[in-house]
């Protein structure tokens, strides 16, 4: 179902995108896919799944905002916006990073796992985001406010939540990406 609204579109697109881009991880061979490039370094596997952890705990947070967001007429012509928070944490989460941060101990991927699962689980995700998204439409997404579930002293409103998790997910596709390439030895 199209959400007939441009900048929901592309959400939708960015999700399309990522999950394309997990994919690509289905024929890298496990040993390296769970490979560490340094000890203090996630593997592919564990950038994938900690992506998988943070969309689960986000899903609750979408569908509550989401029952409590005023349905109005957003035609093609509106224009979502973010708020300062959203428009930061976008801009710092995009890749490559332009700081490194410790990651609250509920995200830290503490089983990794085969190709074939951790993507599967990544895949099923995204599907679940994708809907939530699609709901969106028609609503009133800046008024709806959500607590990060990373720091609870950072709020953000519905649409800064929808561009925080896209960059987010670019940005440790990249580092899987990255890692995939030390595991294999090119560090080009």
């Amino acid at each position: 179902m199209a959400t007939r609204h441009p900048q929901l579109d592309a959400i939708l697109q960015q999700i399309g995108d990522a999950t394309g881009h997990a994919r690509r991880f289905l024929g890298t061979p496990a040993d390296a896919f769970e490979r560490r490039p340094a000890p203090e370094s996630w593997s592919a596997a564990e950038c994938v799944r900690h992506l998988s952890l943070t969309t689960t705990a986000y899903l609750p947070m979408i569908d509550a905002a989401l029952a409590l967001a005023d349905v109005r007429d957003v035609g093609p012509t509106h224009r979502y916006r973010r708020d300062l928070f959203g428009a930061l944490l976008t801009w710092l989460l995009e890749p490559p990073f332009r700081s490194k941060t410790k990651t609250a101990a509920q995200f830290v991927p503490l089983t990794a796992g085969d190709p074939a699962s951790v993507v599967g689980e990544f895949e099923l995700l995204q599907r679940e985001f994708a809907l939530r998204v699609e709901r969106c439409a028609g609503r009133d997404l800046a008024r709806k406010r959500l607590v990060s579930p990373f720091n609870a002293s950072v709020k953000y409103n519905l649409y800064s939540a929808l561009t925080i998790m896209m960059a987010h997910e670019r940005r440790h596709l990249w580092q899987a990406d990255r890692a995939l390439a030390a595991a294999s030895g090119d560090v080009s």
